[in-house]
């Protein structure tokens, strides 16, 4: 935070809140939302800052919890843990680890809280585990007029607050069901994209963890399967991982987003000429677990320790994903490589290559989780907001649309090119949740400024701060720890 004005992590987005208020106690976030009801003010929560949209935007209260990230209890035989909700999931992996637990399924990225990551619906990949939010018990929360309420297995309005937005209540503690701790061995396979495309969703139903990449320059995808293994010590392959994730120092990862972010402008520069060089580039990057044996969440969180620097101004990510009902995953896959096709054809070429697909079944009891009543497959494209973004908008609104064409929901905690509402009528539960947060905030404390509208006049960065971006590498705080958990 500088100058009053509050940045996420991502460095798109950037506000100047009335007040930021870090309480280091249940009590003393009780009294601030307390003393900003009385006085008629709007409060919004902050974990990580992870999201790349208004989700937590407010001109009001801005409440970061990272103070309050406790463990409570683990109960290793029931596989049972409540936390603090500002813990982040780093530190939740830790701590679970070492009573011998682990996660289900996690997403790329470690630096998120808890909290957030469970309001936004954030998620793995398999279709024998859900999100994050899919596998809370219970939550304790502050309420609209500063009281402190325990929703329970049993509770009715826990489907309300499994996946909630930040715009019911503020979380403080969280009960999860957890699974014994598991390893996992690697194995990828380069497909053309048609026949990959044909197969992936057999491929997801078959395999407890599957997700797949696919790279439009090269007109091929990436599958990649993980399967739990006996083994209890980590293999050449993910050692060599661990050496080529941790050795470089920051100088080295200044260096390297210098050079991405010289290439990538190349890339645009003439795409036609370099568009295959490139994508082996991308490929290269991402296609380096084969084989590996290691921990669960340590294969699951590679994409973290790829790219730590997610807070880096050259690497201004804006990353566009929605969620697609599984029946309809071919025939959107089959119509966005026509789309990109057309796009390269007229000149137009992405500036960040690839296309992620990742897997969840339904969720019946949370009632607006991206995969709330559908088995869903997540489908997202990335766009370097720091290189020609301007170029970028027409295909990620093209794209957007072919999204929203085929049912798709846009993710609560992602960017979004367009201003469109049609998700609403994808969400069974929407209007059960709208009355719940009527009935739990009725003067709308947590309801923010904006309500749910968090993807609403998004900054497109058509002239990113070039001075700003080039004088990030040389300051002293750019760069996140690397921690291989």
């Amino acid at each position: 935070m500088t100058d009053g004005f509050v940045e996420n992590a991502w460095r798109n987005i950037r506000f100047r809140p009335a007040e930021v208020v870090r309480p280091q106690s249940v009590e003393e976030l009780q009294a601030v939302v307390r003393a900003a009801a009385a006085a008629g003010r709007k409060v919004r929560l902050v974990g990580g800052g992870h999201s790349m949209n208004h989700v937590y935007r407010t001109d009001g209260v801005l409440i970061d919890i990272a103070a309050l990230n406790g463990v409570v209890a683990i109960d290793p035989a029931a596989g049972v843990a409540t936390i603090e909700a500002g813990r982040t999931i780093g530190d939740s992996i830790e701590a679970f680890a070492a009573a011998g637990l682990h996660f289900p399924t996690l997403g790329s990225w470690y630096t998120q809280s808890l909290a957030g990551a469970i309001a936004t619906s954030t998620h793995g990949s398999s279709m024998t585990h859900g999100s994050l939010s899919d596998i809370v018990l219970g939550v304790e929360a502050v309420m609209a007029d500063g009281s402190l309420r325990t929703f329970g297995a049993d509770d009715p309005d826990l489907p309300v607050l499994r996946s909630h937005l930040g715009q019911i209540a503020a979380l403080t503690k969280i009960t999860l069901q957890l699974t014994p701790e598991f390893w996992l061995r690697c194995d990828t396979e380069t497909l053309p994209a048609p026949a990959a495309f044909k197969n992936i969703v057999k491929r997801a139903r078959a395999h407890e963890y599957v997700n797949m990449l696919f790279l439009p320059d090269l007109d091929d995808a990436y599958v990649r399967m993980l399967e739990r293994t006996d083994a209890r010590e980590r293999n050449a392959a993910a050692v060599a991982q661990e050496e080529k994730f941790t050795k470089p120092s920051t100088l080295r990862h200044r260096i390297e987003d210098v050079v991405v972010f010289t290439l990538a402008h190349l890339y645009q520069l003439a795409p036609r000429l370099l568009s295959k060089w490139y994508g082996r580039k991308v490929r290269a990057a991402f296609f380096d677990d084969q084989g590996v044996v290691d921990k669960s969440y340590r294969v699951f969180l590679y994409d973290q320790y790829r790219e730590p620097t997610e807070n880096h101004r050259l690497r201004t990510i804006m990353n566009v994903e929605y969620a697609i009902d599984i029946d309809r995953l071919e025939d959107l896959l089959a119509a966005l490589r026509s789309l990109l096709s057309e796009q390269r054809k007229q000149g137009r070429y992405i500036n960040y290559p690839r296309v992620h697909v990742r897997f969840a079944p339904k969720a019946p009891d949370t009632l607006i989780a991206l995969n709330a009543d559908r088995d869903t497959a997540y489908v997202g494209i990335y766009v370097l907001g720091s290189v020609r973004h301007k170029k970028q908008i027409p295909i990620a609104e093209e794209v957007e649309r072919l999204f929203i064409a085929h049912g798709g929901r846009p993710h609560w905690g992602k960017y979004s090119y367009l201003d469109d509402e049609a998700y609403r009528a994808t969400y069974a539960g929407l209007s059960a949740f709208a009355a719940a947060r009527a009935r739990l905030d009725p003067t709308g404390v947590f309801g923010g400024d904006r309500g749910m509208d968090m993807f609403r006049d998004l900054p497109r960065f058509e002239r990113p701060p070039r001075r700003q971006m080039l004088r990030s590498v040389f300051e002293k705080d750019e760069y996140q720890d690397i921690r291989l958990l």
